[in-house]
């Protein structure tokens, strides 16, 4: 799984059918992370190892399924080959000999907005959330059971520890981000603005 970098929302520039594969991705995601939550309240102390070694199975997929969704979300971004948009950078001089010297009017700078398929989810937030603090739970439970009777289901521990991973590879996913996109171009403009042309023309 590639690691995410921060994403910079001035950059990231998308097309409709990008934002609509990304939108249906993250909807898969929150399926697969309700389906992983009801298989984590299904698993109780007094399983047998057969039963733990099903589980650490089904749990081993749903984590493949997550990996295989996250880089198919960063392949949706990555995907976006169009050329940024050039930057256009006005430079306004006042004539020295101007007898009125008037800061000029600059533009407030408007923030970027995140696409909505990218927005931070509270709910899907917390659905990974509850779902790491299930994972961890049942782990606490497993170790218990294993000193108790004096067997250890290993492969149902390394399956729940590759769901971890991919639990919060997907938490990253919604914290961090996009590839870098080539810097924009950058056009200068020079205007001289005279005040004093400006009075004797009014006058």
């Amino acid at each position: 799984m590639p690691r995410l970098r921060h994403m910079n929302p001035e950059k990231f520039r998308c097309s409709e059918q990008q934002l609509q594969k990304l939108r249906g991705t993250h909807r898969r995601l929150r399926r697969l992370n309700r389906t992983v939550l009801r298989h984590l309240r299904q698993i109780w102390p007094h399983f047998r190892d057969q039963q733990y070694r099903d589980a650490g199975r089904l749990l081993g997929l749903e984590a493949s399924r997550i990996n295989s969704l996250l880089r198919l979300c960063q392949q949706i971004i990555e995907s976006d080959s169009r050329q940024p948009e050039a930057i256009i950078l006005t430079v306004s001089y006042v004539c020295p000999t101007c007898v009125k010297n008037e800061p000029l009017e600059v533009p407030e700078s408007q923030s970027a907005n995140l696409p909505e398929a990218l927005e931070a989810d509270p709910a899907w937030q917390a659905e990974i959330d509850w779902a790491l603090e299930l994972v961890c739970r049942t782990e606490e439970r497993v170790f218990a059971r294993c000193l108790s009777r004096g067997t250890f289901p290993g492969g149902f521990l390394s399956a729940l520890n590759r769901l971890r991973k991919a639990l919060l590879q997907q938490k990253s996913h919604l914290l961090q981000t996009t590839p870098e996109q080539p810097m924009p171009l950058v056009e200068l403009r020079h205007v001289t603005t005279c005040l004093w042309r400006q009075v004797g023309r009014a006058g």
